[in-house]
């Protein structure tokens, strides 16, 4: 398959080639239609000046002699009644025949008051003879002046010229194909990086970067492979935490199983302790089917592929009772909750969850005598901020706590409860956002429709 490289050569070279080739031949058309209207003009020159001596014919004698002299010309003049009253035969004399079948052909035209221009030929190629028939004015009756000329010298001149053009012509065309050349790699190399660095993508490798300033579309493609890149680089670093982060879920609870089991299995567990043992297998078997519920159903979330109940409920009446249910687990910290009935429609359960999820993330990563506050406001969209005067989030984690297991510290991981939230939001047509800084506390704003 042909490159575009040389795609776009061949095409280049082409264009230039045809539009060489037709301003070389539209060259030669005026040139030749530039000599022709020039002998013309001289010709008729010269008749004029037979025309101003036709009633001196010494000095009429003499001009005719100079022009035919240095034209290498036959002049032929006629009076009003077609007859011949002078002539000059001293050059041309092979062609005294086509002469005057040229001059009897065209008398009555002249006689007429009409000039008369013709080459035999079309653009000179093909002519021998230039023929001028021009009417005189002599005491108010016309007389017929006939100039004929060989074309040789015109001709000659024409081809030298012409052989210039073609000189010029085969320059071109090599500075065609060396033009075509370089805006062919000109072109094409950021395509061909681009294309490039596109196979590497394929194959695995999110580090290839694009430097190309077009300052068009190809630069603009550039810079959406970069970013797309960048956005493969940071989707291949989450997909190995997430790995990593649920092996590692994963590995707590299975270790202590199957220590358990092996104990229990070996007798070497006191008879007191058993159900102590076979209780702590239980909740770890309870954590792990959890873990797989959470995963199995934030999948689903994010497919769509569950059903939500809409109906109309009170958003405050539900943040009341979210706050009733965290108690138990928020200890000596203080929840304030402010704000005013707002109805809004959604599925109830669904986003209680995704509420209470963020508020125990709050709760976990809060002191036990802090404080976190709830507030609901209804504007152009319904708004629920909870705040909490924690351990906060260094910014760099900022952009990832909503990804599954994200660990923001190497202590442990995010678990699935704020991407599960996340996700709900999502499926309400809401959206949710965290302002934070480190030591300083967290800010979740949830907006939703009204």
């Amino acid at each position: 398959m042909k490159g575009i490289r040389l795609k776009l050569f061949i095409y280049i070279s082409l264009l230039m080639i045809l539009l060489l080739l037709f301003n070389i031949l539209l060259q030669s058309s005026i040139l030749n239609r530039y000599y022709s209207n020039t002998e013309k003009d001289k010709l008729i020159s010269y008749a004029q000046i037979i025309e101003k001596n036709l009633l001196n014919p010494k000095e009429l004698s003499s001009q005719i002699d100079r022009i035919s002299s240095n034209l290498n010309a036959r002049v032929s003049i006629y009076d009003d009644r077609g007859n011949i009253i002078y002539k000059d035969y001293s050059h041309m004399m092979g062609m005294t025949g086509k002469i005057m079948n040229i001059e009897k052909s065209n008398l009555e035209l002249v006689l007429k008051g009409q000039v008369i221009y013709r080459t035999d030929e079309v653009m000179l190629r093909q002519s021998k003879i230039i023929s001028l028939g021009y009417p005189a004015k002599v005491n108010g009756t016309v007389a017929a002046i006939f100039i004929h000329i060989p074309t040789v010298e015109i001709k000659s001149t024409v081809e030298n010229i012409s052989k210039q053009f073609t000189y010029l012509l085969f320059i071109a065309i090599l500075i065609s194909f060396l033009g075509a050349y370089i805006l062919s790699n000109k072109f094409t190399k950021p395509i061909l990086d681009i294309k490039n660095a596109a196979k590497k993508i394929s194959e695995g490798n999110y580090d290839v970067r694009l430097n190309i300033a077009t300052n068009d579309e190809i630069e603009e493609l550039s810079n959406t492979i970069n970013v797309m890149s960048e956005n493969l680089t940071k989707t291949e670093k989450l997909r190995r935490d997430f790995i990593a982060n649920v092996t590692h879920e994963f590995r707590t609870p299975l270790g202590i199983i199957k220590g358990y089991a092996e104990a229990l299995y070996d007798d070497i567990v006191p008879e007191d302790e058993k159900k102590q043992y076979i209780e702590d297998i239980i909740e770890e078997v309870g954590k792990l089917n959890r873990l797989v519920n959470e995963n199995l159903e934030l999948s689903k979330i994010e497919s769509k592929s569950i059903k939500l109940n809409f109906q109309n409920f009170n958003l405050y009446d539900l943040l009341k009772d979210i706050v009733d249910k965290v108690k138990i687990i928020k200890g000596n910290r203080r929840i304030n909750l402010s704000g005013e009935d707002v109805f809004i429609n959604g599925d109830m359960e669904y986003l209680e969850r995704a509420i209470l999820n963020i508020i125990s993330n709050s709760i976990k990563h809060t002191k036990d005598d802090g404080l976190i506050e709830i507030s609901l406001k209804s504007e152009n969209k319904t708004s629920i901020t909870i705040k909490d005067d924690g351990e906060g989030i260094e910014k760099e984690h900022l952009p990832y706590i909503f990804e599954r297991f994200y660990r923001a510290k190497e202590k442990g991981t995010g678990g699935l409860g704020l991407s599960i939230a996340k996700e709900i939001i999502k499926l309400h047509g809401g959206e949710i956002k965290v302002i934070s800084k480190l030591g300083e506390g967290s800010v979740f704003e949830i907006k939703l429709p009204c």
